[in-house]
C-alpha cells in the first residue's frame, strides 16, 4: 500500500469514527474544554456589591456577580454594569483562592451593560483574559460561560451560540449555556480557541429548559476599552431622536422623529446607513453608538431619504457620566437630574426626578415614589441640581419644604397629576460622585 493510500484510509477511518461517535475528535474537544475552564479560573473574579442609595436604575441591597481581568498593569476588571450598579456602591473583588479586596469603578456605560473596575494588586500574578475583538461568533459555535452560578464559585457551563438579537435595544448573543445569578459579568468563551467573545449578561424564562440566556458581544466592548486606554471619554452620545420599531420589536435605524433638530437634523423615515467620513456601515443601534463613541463634535452621517442617499451633519452631546452623577437626599427621597433623550416630547421638560425612596423615611410615609417629577419646592422651580442645592443650603434646617410633584396619571383624560407634600426638611444630604481617575496608557 502506498503512503498516499494509507493516509487516505486513515483520514477516512477518522471521519467515520467522528460521524459514528467513536470519540476520537470528541475526546480532544473535551480536553480542550477542560483547559479553557481551567485557564478561565485564573483570570475570573468574584464581585460583591452593596448599594444603600440607589439611583433610578438600581435597587437597594447586596448583589454578587463575576468579572475578568483585561489589563494587569492598570488592574482593570471587566463586568456588567448591573453587577456593580449605576449608583454609589461598596464593591469588593476576589480572585480564586484570594481574599476580597476593595475595588472602584473606572467606567460604567449608560447604554451597553458594561463596567470597568480597578482592582488593587495583590502578591500574585494573574493572567489577562484573551479577548476576541475581531468578530462575532456564528450561530452554532460552541461556547462556555464561566462564573459563580447560584453561589457555586468558579463554575463553567457549556453550550452553543443559539442566535443573535437586537430586540433588547443593545446587540446580544443568545446562548444556551445558562446564565444564572452569580454568572453575570463573567466571560463567555469560544471553546475552539479559548478567546472571550462575550460577557454573560442575563437569563430569561422560568426553567432551564425554556429559558433564554444572553451575552454582550466583545466586539462592542473593545471600543470602550480602547478609548479608556487612550484617555478618551467613551460615553455614548445622547440620541435625541426616536427610532421606528417594527412588529418584531426591532429597530432598523429608521428615524421616527427628532427631538433636537439643531443637533440631529433628521426627517421622519430617514434610514441611517453609515457614520463618519470613512462611511462605516451600521445596521443596529449598538453599531451606531459604537461607531460614534469618541468622535469629535461634528459627525457626518449618511441616510437613505426618499430613495436617495444623502449626508447630514450631526452635533451630538455625550451622555452624562454614570459615575459622575450627583444627587441630594431630602428626608429619604433621592432627587437627581435625568437625561431622557426624548424629554422635549413633553411640553414641560422634566429636569429633576425622584430616583428612589428610603424605606421607613418621611418621604416614604408621605407616599413619594420613584419617577415623581419635582415641579417646585416652596413655590420655586429649579432648572438643575445646582440651583436646588443653592436653595437648600440657605434654607433653615428643620423648616418644612412645600414640594409639588408631577406624576403620570392613571386617568384616561390626562397625562399627569400634580401632588403636593410637606416634607419636614430635617435630613438633607448631598450625594457626591464616586472618586475615579481616568488614566491614559503609560
Amino acid at each position: 500500500m502506498t503512503i498516499r493510500a494509507w493516509t487516505c484510509r486513515v483520514a477516512a477511518v477518522a471521519a467515520i469514527a467522528a460521524l459514528c461517535g467513536l470519540g476520537i475528535p470528541e475526546g480532544r474537544a473535551q480536553e480542550r474544554t477542560e483547559t479553557v475552564f481551567r485557564e478561565a479560573r485564573d483570570y475570573t473574579v468574584r464581585i460583591r456589591t452593596q448599594i444603600t442609595t440607589p439611583f433610578l436604575e438600581d435597587e437597594r441591597g447586596s448583589f454578587s456577580g463575576a468579572g475578568f481581568l483585561v489589563d494587569s498593569t492598570r488592574g482593570w476588571v471587566l463586568t456588567n454594569a448591573h453587577v456593580v450598579g449605576q449608583s454609589p456602591a461598596d464593591i469588593t473583588v476576589a480572585f480564586a483562592g484570594g481574599t476580597f479586596r476593595p475595588a472602584r469603578k473606572i467606567y460604567v456605560d449608560s447604554f451597553t451593560d458594561v463596567a470597568v473596575l480597578e482592582v488593587p494588586a495583590d502578591d500574585r500574578r494573574h493572567p489577562v483574559a484573551p479577548i476576541d475583538c475581531d468578530g462575532v461568533p456564528e450561530v452554532g459555535e460552541a461556547v462556555g460561560a464561566f462564573g459563580h452560578p447560584l453561589g457555586m464559585p468558579f463554575t463553567g457551563t457549556r453550550g452553543i451560540v443559539s442566535g443573535k438579537t437586537d430586540q433588547l435595544l443593545s446587540d446580544m448573543l443568545q446562548i444556551d449555556a445558562t446564565v444564572d445569578p452569580g454568572n453575570s459579568g463573567g466571560p463567555v468563551i469560544a471553546l475552539r480557541d479559548g478567546r472571550i467573545v462575550g460577557i454573560a449578561t442575563a437569563g430569561a424564562g422560568g426553567s432551564k429548559v425554556d429559558r433564554l440566556n444572553f451575552a454582550t458581544p466583545m466586539k462592542d466592548v473593545c471600543r470602550i476599552l480602547e478609548l479608556l486606554r487612550n484617555g478618551v471619554p467613551p460615553e455614548p452620545p445622547l440620541l435625541e431622536f426616536s427610532f421606528l420599531v417594527d412588529e418584531d420589536g426591532r429597530r432598523d435605524l429608521r428615524v421616527g422623529a427628532t427631538h433636537n433638530a439643531a443637533r440631529w437634523p433628521f426627517q421622519s423615515g430617514d434610514r441611517i446607513v453609515s457614520v463618519g467620513s470613512e462611511r462605516e456601515s451600521v445596521a443596529t443601534v449598538t453599531q451606531l453608538l459604537t461607531a460614534m463613541r469618541g468622535r469629535p463634535e461634528v459627525v457626518p452621517i449618511r441616510v437613505i431619504r426618499a430613495g436617495r442617499e444623502v449626508e447630514i451633519l450631526v452635533r451630538p452631546s455625550r451622555r452624562p457620566s454614570v459615575i459622575g452623577r450627583r444627587a441630594v437626599s431630602i428626608d429619604g427621597a433621592l432627587v437627581a437630574p435625568i437625561a431622557f433623550e426624548d424629554m422635549t416630547a413633553l411640553s414641560e421638560s422634566a429636569r429633576l426626578l425622584v430616583h428612589s425612596v428610603e424605606p421607613g423615611s418621611n418621604a416614604d410615609g408621605l407616599d413619594i415614589g420613584p419617577m415623581d417629577i419635582v415641579e417646585s419646592i416652596d413655590g420655586r422651580r429649579f432648572g438643575d441640581l445646582d440651583a436646588l442645592l443653592a436653595y437648600l443650603r440657605q434654607h433653615q434646617a428643620g423648616a418644612p419644604l412645600h414640594v409639588v410633584f408631577r406624576r403620570f396619571s392613571e386617568s384616561a383624560n390626562c397625562w399627569f397629576e400634580f401632588h403636593v407634600r410637606d416634607l419636614p426638611g430635617q435630613e438633607v444630604q448631598v450625594i457626591e460622585p464616586e472618586p475615579h481617575v481616568l488614566t491614559s496608557a503609560p
